[in-house]
């Protein structure tokens, strides 16, 4: 594909998932926002992948703000849209192109989603699960195997892996730099609402996401 879509990946001692994620991305111009990690991760993608853009941070920025940092590199290079992946997923075979082509076909969706999976991708993760179990529609589709539809609208889906493009961003702006963790992506998702866009899940594209309950 030969859209200008920038992958950004927000870091943190993410040595136990690095390698797996962003092999899956290496077809894709990746910006890694490093937030001060005291493990090997920012040596091991010098080594690596040398050809990653890599921001380093003296400090935890939290996940909204170093993302904003890529968003913002991103558009400043041309960036037609941005897939924001977090650091223990990776993207599974077409998702960025299949993602692309939806947003080309339904422009006023502001956030595109893949499916969610668990890390050996043989599940549905459980927190995408959880998100949209209300969607009749979506599980109704998959379940009675007809109908399926190109993308089904939600009213939220959290940031794991979102594809947002450029009218999104310059319309509705970045994450806001209140929220640190947890609560920027319900945040971003009303605002996106407010400005009459929609939010949806394709669903010929996938993520695998290690989403398993662990210390911080």
């Amino acid at each position: 594909m030969n859209k200008n879509v920038f992958i950004i990946i927000v870091t943190y001692n993410g040595m136990k998932w690095i390698e797996k994620s962003l092999n899956s991305c290496v077809d894709y111009k990746t910006i890694v926002i490093d937030n001060n990690s005291q493990d090997n991760t920012v040596a091991f993608i010098k080594k690596k992948f040398p050809h990653v853009v890599l921001l380093l941070q003296n400090e935890n920025l939290g996940f909204g703000q170093a993302n904003n940092l890529g968003i913002n590199y991103a558009l400043n290079h041309g960036a037609e849209a941005v897939f924001l992946l977090n650091q223990d997923a990776y993207i599974k075979d077409m998702a960025i192109e299949n993602l692309f082509k939806v947003h080309e076909e339904f422009p006023y969706y502001g956030i595109l989603s893949p499916i969610h999976l668990n890390w050996e991708g043989t599940l549905i993760e459980y927190y995408f699960s959880k998100f949209t179990r209300y969607n009749r529609a979506f599980y109704s589709s998959f379940v009675l195997n007809k109908n399926k539809k190109q993308i089904y609208e939600v009213p939220f889906i959290h940031a794991a892996a979102w594809l947002i493009p450029r009218k999104t961003l310059e319309s509705v702006g970045g994450f806001d730099p209140l929220f640190f963790h947890y609560g920027e992506d319900n945040n971003y998702c009303q605002r996106v609402c407010y400005h009459h866009l929609k939010i949806g899940i394709v669903p010929n594209a996938f993520i695998c996401h290690d989403s398993s309950i662990r210390k911080k």
